[in-house]
């Protein structure tokens, strides 16, 4: 499940986002150039998904649905940050304000629920935030699609997304005795100590 967990986010922000107004359910995941990005109402395009530095040795706390029970630490969890783009679909008439109320749609959404929480990212909770982007960097986003024309976006961080270890580390046993054992050395001997 914990390998799925890129694809469950991306689906989950997709899902709160179309949750959130009336006809935003046709957002299309994928890249800005893509046809079927052609008919969406918005584009949701993850480009770019780095290891957070902050919280990479933390390791990953998995809180139990009963809380009888212990909670589970994966050691080797790596935590991503994902940075999403969210555009707007071209406009067939070359008038953008019906994409730009539902780009404002969306960041209402967005904005008003920052934190990602669904049942198919078991019990974790991803936060979301909008990012500046300088100019120059946006820029080169969209070069990467010559056949796509730029439209007005926001970039969305999404963090923390956990990739747990396929097999969990095992428990150490606990310490149930320590036995100490001490010598006596012979007064006198050595030089003095």
């Amino acid at each position: 499940m914990s390998a799925n967990k890129i694809r469950l986010v991306t689906e989950a922000l997709r899902d709160l986002i179309a949750a959130s107004g009336v006809g935003l359910s046709d957002i299309h995941i994928g890249p800005l150039d893509d046809t079927l990005a052609e008919s969406a109402r918005l584009v949701l395009f993850l480009y770019r998904a780095s290891v957070n530095s902050e919280l990479r040795n933390a390791g990953h706390r998995i809180v139990p649905p009963n809380p009888a029970d212990p909670i589970v630490v994966h050691e080797r969890a790596i935590p991503f940050d994902l940075h999403f783009l969210l555009t707007t679909s071209p406009s067939g008439e070359g008038v953008d304000t019906d994409g730009l109320a539902d780009l404002g749609l969306a960041i209402q959404a967005i904005n008003d629920a920052p934190d990602l929480v669904d049942p198919m990212l078991g019990g974790d909770v991803v936060r979301l935030s909008f990012e500046a982007m300088p100019t120059e960097e946006m820029g080169r986003i969209w070069s990467l699609f010559p056949a796509a024309n730029y439209r007005i976006s926001v970039v969305i961080l999404a963090t923390p997304v956990w990739i747990d270890p396929r097999l969990p580390t095992a428990p150490a046993h606990p310490v149930i005795s320590e036995d100490y054992r001490t010598s006596h050395r012979a007064q006198g001997a050595g030089n003095g100590f």
